[in-house]
């Protein structure tokens, strides 16, 4: 709550522990341990003779809609290694490859900051066969352009799996938030043109900076052949968000729910230009 009233510039002054202990009707310990946390984030500063002071984030607003990573394509991300190696494989990624449980694959961690603040820790588990060929700089770009340009192996199609989870040491570490804070989780399958697994990868979003949107385009009943027909085309929508207040609910999309019809058409995700929140019409 406290960290929601300095993000939106609610946090006034003259605060002082007396106060928030009465408000909350908790001991001055619980409170000094509470703005301690926020200190070690950088939301709040504390200067003798003058108090106590938040420090909100400047983040900014951009909406982009773009092809390639759907997840982060013309948000003119900036992704650095974090690292990259061999390990077990944790037994979802296991199952996916088909290995046993416990074998090696690539883990590549990569953190995609904006405007040098992190946006996103992305995690992706690879054959444990390309470590060789892969070097630090291809693992920067996008990893079907590295797959596509190195290997000559061809992505298809993914799945992505939206929820919300609550950040780990490392995600929080990465992201410059609290441990356990929420985090919009995006997983992704990836499947080569001959329908073999390829990648598996985990994006951890900070919540407060983005947003994942989908729009349906339903078929005409009138030409709807099959009861429980699914929409023709998927259209999605990326943002990143400045400050304010967070929406309590966020409904997650499975972007795989596009009929058979569309892939004959075309991609069911239909990517647009970047636009500025500021310039969308009331019906966007």
């Amino acid at each position: 709550m406290l960290r929601g009233r300095i993000q939106a510039g609610e946090w006034g002054k003259g605060v002082t522990e007396q106060a928030l202990c009465a408000e909350f009707g908790v001991s001055r310990t619980t409170v000094r341990h509470a703005l301690g946390s926020l200190k070690h984030e950088g939301l709040l500063q504390s200067r003798r003779g003058v108090g106590t002071h938040g420090v909100p984030r400047a983040v900014p607003t951009r909406l982009v809609r773009a092809s390639g990573d759907p997840l982060h394509g013309a948000i003119a991300t900036k992704p650095r290694v974090v690292s990259s190696g061999k390990v077990a494989a944790p037994p979802e990624v296991a199952a996916f490859f088909g290995l046993a449980p416990g074998a090696s694959v690539l883990r590549v961690v990569r953190v995609h900051d904006v405007d040098a603040a992190p946006l996103s820790v992305v995690v992706s588990y690879l054959p444990a066969e390309f470590e060789a060929g892969l070097t630090r700089a291809a693992l920067c770009g996008p990893t079907h352009e590295m797959l596509w340009q190195r290997f000559a192996l061809k992505q298809k199609r993914s799945m992505h799996a939206l929820r919300v989870a609550r950040a780990d040491p490392m995600v929080a570490s990465l992201l410059g938030i609290g441990l356990a804070e929420p985090v919009l989780r995006v997983q992704s399958s990836v499947y080569l043109d001959d329908d073999r697994p390829i990648r598996w990868t985990e994006n951890f979003f900070r919540e407060d900076r983005y947003e994942y949107h989908a729009e349906m385009e339903w078929p005409d009943p009138a030409t709807t052949t099959r009861p429980g027909d699914v929409p023709s085309a998927l259209r999605t929508r990326i943002k990143v968000r400045q400050g304010g207040t967070v929406p309590e609910a966020r409904r997650s999309v499975d972007s795989t729910q596009a009929s058979s019809a569309t892939s004959a058409r075309g991609p069911a995700a239909r990517l647009e230009k970047a636009v500025p929140i500021n310039a969308r019409s009331k019906n966007t």
